[in-house]
């Protein structure tokens, strides 16, 4: 995709809002089914917990590395492209995950589709930074997040009533459909966009830079790295990462465990977490004003709530389920925030740079490897030492973020 110049008519840059948004929420449809579907394929003795949490790491390492490589690639290939691969692949993965129980087979196939589903924010965030005024561009970049939230809840709704009915394979076919849905429209809707830039002067932009000077503008990554100081930033995000969805994806089960409920009952009751979540990103943007839009400083506030909710969690876990679902709706919401932050809004720094994309993908690649190693040994760790010592760990490495964001809370980019 060449360069466009700023899109200004209200109607197409809301029109590419809900087409990005609807992207990005189908693909937290085709991704958290698993968690839901975890913990009744646990229960039926298809998969043990340690296996289970083998089968989500996968996925959250090929989407980190994927993050990694597609941010990269994502700006230097067409955007629009890349998103409709990533839908498509990542439905025919979700269909063929209903058709087997062979854990092999599952974590290859779901590590594919981890890898699909990395192909679709860095495009988006590259596709804000290009098009839209800057403005309208940080202000699409927080409300995207909602996309996040309800995508969160109508995978465990679905995933709820599906699985209530049919059983925890159909969970699967139903993401497929979803996916596959999704990409066609998406192909459809992003090409109108297109052809509304260049039948209104908006493609292409006369100051696009050929490929020499592109990548002399762009540097070396290590470069970048380096001197803009995102080295700094890369244990937070990988913390906050750890707890927004390594942690999350052990909620439901966490909760049957303890309080003795259905699978179905404490997926049901997890979808309390998306729903507070959205907080979380609206109260990074007011922070960071209030920080005079410095990242560090606004993510002190949100790691200290994090460390003081998992506390309460880990002193008195079995004392009351709502008092617990409501320590778990802080520490998400808080990371929601943490991610607006560092995923959404910092990378946004570096349109000048032609890097929005790939600083956008490094950080969440960074993000995903915290949920990764977290989702598998937090299975190891549950089976092998128990829930209090799982906990007492998420408490210290929570508190160590916080002492790091307070070492850097000076830092500009």
């Amino acid at each position: 995709m060449q360069k466009f110049k700023k899109i200004t008519d209200q109607r197409v840059t809301l029109f590419l809002f809900f087409l990005c948004w609807f992207a990005y929420f189908m693909s937290y449809i085709g991704r958290l089914n698993y968690s839901s579907a975890m913990t009744a394929m646990i229960q039926e003795s298809v998969l043990t917990k340690s296996e289970a949490g083998f089968i989500s790491m996968v996925y959250f390492f090929t989407y980190g590395i994927g993050q990694l490589c597609n941010g990269i690639l994502g700006d230097k290939f067409h955007p629009g492209k890349m998103i409709f691969t990533g839908l498509g692949v990542a439905a025919i993965a979700n269909l063929l995950m209903g058709f087997t129980e062979n854990f092999i087979l599952m974590s290859l196939i779901w590590g594919i589709n981890g890898y699909a589903q990395a192909m679709i924010w860095p495009p988006i965030i590259r596709i804000f930074a290009e098009m839209l005024e800057g403005s309208r561009k940080i202000q699409f970049c927080i409300n995207i997040v909602s996309s996040q939230v309800v995508g969160t809840l109508g995978s465990y709704l679905i995933a709820a009533g599906v699985m209530w009915l049919i059983g925890w394979k159909a969970v699967f076919g139903a993401a497929a459909l979803c996916l596959g849905a999704m990409a066609v429209i998406w192909l459809w809707g992003f090409k109108r966009v297109e052809k509304f830039s260049m039948e209104h002067g908006y493609l292409p932009d006369e100051t696009v830079k050929n490929d020499t000077q592109r990548q002399k503008a762009q540097g070396k990554m290590s470069e970048l790295l380096i001197g803009s100081g995102l080295i700094a930033v890369v244990f937070p995000v990988v913390i906050h990462g750890m707890l927004k969805d390594g942690v999350t994806t052990w909620v439901p089960t966490f909760i049957t465990e303890t309080y003795f409920t259905s699978p179905a009952f404490s997926i049901l009751i997890t979808t309390v977490l998306p729903i507070v979540n959205l907080t979380g990103a609206y109260a990074a943007q007011y922070v960071y004003r209030k920080c005079k839009k410095r990242e560090y400083m606004a993510a002190i506030v949100f790691f200290a709530i994090a460390t003081a909710a998992l506390l309460g969690i880990w002193v008195g876990k079995s004392y009351s389920m709502v008092l617990t679902v409501v320590l778990f709706a802080m520490i998400t919401a808080s990371m929601m925030a943490v991610n607006t932050l560092f995923v959404n809004m910092l990378p946004l720094r570096f349109e000048k740079q032609e890097r929005v994309s790939t600083v956008s993908g490094f950080l969440n690649s960074m993000a995903y490897l915290g949920t990764a190693v977290s989702t598998y040994t937090i299975g190891l760790m549950v089976e092998n030492l128990g829930w209090n010592i799982t906990i007492g760990s998420w408490v210290i490495f929570t508190m160590a973020a916080l002492i790091c964001c307070v070492i850097f809370r000076k830092k500009e980019f």
